[in-house]
């Protein structure tokens, strides 16, 4: 428990994670009627939406936060709230878990893909419709309807961006096996032949298997779904550059859960499940070192008054995770949702709907809209002149590691040299060496990799005259990114070590 509580301290007190979320994101449109604004930073309802769906739902904006549109997987209303010309008869379902998601087309500021899902498994399967916003006088139109990319399929759909930082990986899932299709849009369009997975479990029988979230992580380096008649949740890495998935883990709730809404921390560190048939919410710790550790953190954070189903589990625009209570005229939220068991704050009863009814689904977006970030200003980097104040952590800027590597690089030993003699002035301070990786990878072996750069670097410092026992390590894995994973120079800059003088 202390180990948890410093954690949490350390990662508080001195980086501070920002939900660089974009505009796009800011408006909601879900449930009975119901419609949320986050554009001032807290959710406000709005009583304006036309739209009445039990589970499926999506809504887009512009780059400044202004609606576009919003669906139910079937029509398509315009922020005038008045069905396009052509908004009809696209062949998703209300009632379908995830009955679509609006993707901006990488390179145009007029079209949006939307795709939609089935539900429970039917053959009207995965499709898309093209949204152009410059018809209609600008409220837009459905000028392309419901092309078939493959059929049948669950009810699970989620979108992330590639690694190249402009395309868009879309997620589906086959039914009657255990095939991911990604597919991947570009500035030319969305690619026709998906690339496959064949990974984790076969999704059929009950077609309540059909039934649950899909979500990446905002980082997209992890899928995770639900398979609601399993009271099964399995988690993936997900590789955002080849579109593969692998590593599979699978995690059992009790009979009668029912796990339905999915939901990742900012940063990617812990994954939420909502246990829709008791009403409960679950926290695993994907950063626990190993599968079965990342099993047996499983922690319920949270409950629902009377066992009032829970739904779907969105992260929104201010950095916290939102969830509805069936048919109640507010939805709960997960209020710090990076930190560990009760402390992420669950509340029940948080956000007033106005006129507005919570059903089962949230709006399905992609995920990297929500991606987290460190602020400049909370970056130190070490150097001769460095003053070291007492639990400050210093980056050791020049002390670099290849990918997958602890062994550490010829041109950081003048660093350390630099390190030695500091650390040979102040013969009875205490020091902590921490590592760090990029996120390319299954995170328990980032984790484990992070430690051994630590390690790596105590051993050097040993090596130079320094007492073994004035340097503790830790490793915290991918979850601290100084720059962005999306570039070869931001991974290899977030490939380092911290030094943080303790006493």
């Amino acid at each position: 428990m202390l180990q948890r509580v410093l954690f949490l301290f350390f990662i508080l007190l001195y980086f501070a994670f920002n939900v660089t979320a974009q505009s796009e994101a800011n408006l909601w449109y879900f449930g009975k009627y119901a419609a949320l604004d986050f554009s001032s930073g807290k959710p406000v309802p709005i009583n304006n939406s036309k739209m009445n769906t039990e589970e499926g739902c999506a809504s887009i904006c512009d780059k400044d936060g202004n609606l576009l549109f919003y669906t139910d997987g079937i029509s398509v209303w315009n922020r005038l709230h008045e069905k396009m010309p052509s908004g009809n008869n696209l062949m998703g379902h209300p009632s379908s878990t995830q009955s679509g998601v609006i993707i901006p087309k990488p390179g145009s500021s007029e079209i949006y893909y939307v795709f939609t899902i089935a539900s429970a498994g039917k053959e009207a399967g995965f499709r898309y419709s093209l949204v152009d916003m410059s018809m209609a006088n600008g409220l837009g139109d459905v000028a392309v309807k419901n092309y078939l990319l493959a059929t049948p399929v669950t009810e699970k759909i989620t979108a992330v961006k590639h690694r190249d930082g402009s395309s868009i990986w879309v997620i589906a899932h086959e039914w009657e096996n255990n095939r991911f299709l990604a597919y991947k849009i570009t500035e030319n369009g969305v690619e026709p032949k998906p690339v496959e997975s064949e990974v984790g479990s076969i999704h059929r029988g009950n077609t309540t298997n059909t039934q649950g979230y899909m979500k990446a992580s905002p980082d997209g380096t992890q899928i995770a779904l639900a398979l609601e008649d399993e009271h099964l949740t399995e988690l993936f890495d997900f590789d955002n550059l080849t579109g593969k998935l692998s590593n599979t883990i699978q995690l059992y709730l009790p009979k009668s859960s029912y796990n339905y809404g999915i939901e990742f921390s900012p940063s990617g560190s812990l994954l939420y499940v909502s246990a829709a048939g008791t009403g409960e919410v679950y926290q695993y710790n994907l950063q626990a070192g190993s599968v079965e550790k990342i099993k047996d953190s499983a922690i319920k954070v949270g409950q629902s008054e009377a066992q009032t189903w829970i739904g779907a589990l969105q992260l929104a625009v201010d950095g916290k995770i939102y969830f509805p209570l069936y048919k109640k005229t507010f939805l709960g939220v997960i209020h710090h949702p990076d930190s560990l068991g009760k402390a992420c704050g669950y509340e029940n009863n948080s956000v007033e709907l106005g006129a507005g009814i919570a059903q089962l689904g949230l709006p399905t977006f992609t995920q990297s809209f929500f991606e987290s970030d460190l602020t400049e200003d909370s970056i130190r980097y070490f150097s001769e002149s460095t003053k070291m104040a007492t639990n400050e952590e210093i980056i050791l800027k020049n002390v670099l590691f290849d990918t997958g590597s602890a062994s550490i690089k010829p041109s950081s030993y003048n660093e350390l040299e630099k390190v030695r003699e500091l650390l040979q002035k102040r013969p009875n301070a205490k020091v902590k060496i921490t590592g760090h990786t990029d996120n390319i990878g299954n995170k328990s072996f980032n984790l484990k990799l992070s430690k051994e750069r630590a390690n790596s670097v105590k051993n050097y410092l040993v090596k130079l005259g320094i007492d073994s026992g004035t340097i503790a390590v830790e490793g915290m894995g991918s979850i601290r990114p100084i720059m962005s994973n999306a570039t070869a120079e931001g991974r290899q800059e977030n490939r380092r070590v911290t030094f943080t003088l303790l006493e």
